[in-house]
C-alpha cells in the first residue's frame, strides 16, 4: 500500500481484503469483472478506488452523498464506502451486477453502501450537492459535454474522474479540471481528473 493510503489501509485491512478476495472469486465467477491476476486486482481495483477517498478528504469536500455511476464490481464505491461514513451510491443499469452487489454490501456489512439499478444518465440529470466518482465509465471531457448537456453547472456536483496523463494536454483549457497524478504501487502511477462547477 502506497504511503498516502496506509492510515485507511490499516483501519480497514480486514474488509479490504475481504473485499479484494470477493472480487477475486466471486467477481470474475459472476462476471462483474474480467479474469485478472489477484495483484491486478489490488492495485488497480482497491488501491485505484482508495484514492478517489483520499482525494475527498484531500480537498475536504462537504457534499453529503456520494455516487459511483456505472459502478459494476463496486469500483471505485465500495472501497471509498468501506474507509468513510457517507452514503455511497453504487449506479449501475444490470440487474445482475446490483444483486450481486446487494449480497456483497450484506456479506462486509456496509450500511452506507446503497446498490441501485438505474440508468446513469437519468441520475446525472437529478443530482445536486453530490460528489460523483467514475473509474471507467466516462471520460473527462464526455463529462465535460455532459456537464453541459444536463445544465448541471453550479450545482454543487463535484466529479472525480480516472484519467491518463496523456490527457494533460487536451485539459489545459479546461479551467475547472485539475489531473492528480498518485503512486499506485511502487513504480507506477495513476492520474484522476476532479472536475468542478463549471
Amino acid at each position: 500500500m502506497p504511503n498516502w493510503g496506509l492510515i485507511e489501509f490499516e483501519q480497514h485491512k480486514e474488509k479490504l481484503v475481504n473485499y479484494h478476495d470477493w472480487l477475486y472469486t466471486t467477481g470474475i465467477k459472476t462476471g462483474l469483472i474480467s479474469k485478472k491476476p489477484k495483484q491486478f486486482i489490488w492495485d488497480e481495483f482497491i488501491v485505484h478506488s482508495l484514492y478517489f477517498h483520499h482525494l475527498i478528504k484531500k480537498y475536504n469536500f462537504k457534499s453529503k452523498e456520494i455516487y459511483d455511476l456505472g459502478t459494476g464490481g463496486g469500483i471505485p464505491g465500495v472501497p471509498i464506502s468501506i474507509v468513510n461514513k457517507r452514503k455511497v451510491n453504487l449506479i449501475d443499469n444490470k440487474k445482475t451486477r446490483i444483486y450481486e452487489l446487494q449480497r456483497l454490501v450484506k456479506t462486509l456489512n456496509l450500511e452506507n453502501a446503497i446498490p441501485k439499478e438505474e440508468d446513469a444518465n437519468f441520475t446525472l440529470k437529478n443530482l445536486e450537492k453530490t460528489i460523483v466518482v467514475m473509474r471507467c465509465y466516462v471520460s473527462t471531457l464526455n463529462i465535460v459535454k455532459i456537464i453541459q448537456k444536463y445544465k448541471l453547472e453550479n450545482r454543487n456536483i463535484i466529479f472525480l474522474v480516472s484519467s491518463s496523463p496523456e490527457n494533460k494536454k487536451e485539459l489545459k483549457s479546461l479551467f475547472h479540471v485539475k489531473q492528480e497524478k498518485f503512486l499506485i504501487n511502487k513504480n507506477n502511477f495513476r492520474t484522476i481528473d476532479v472536475i468542478t462547477d463549471m
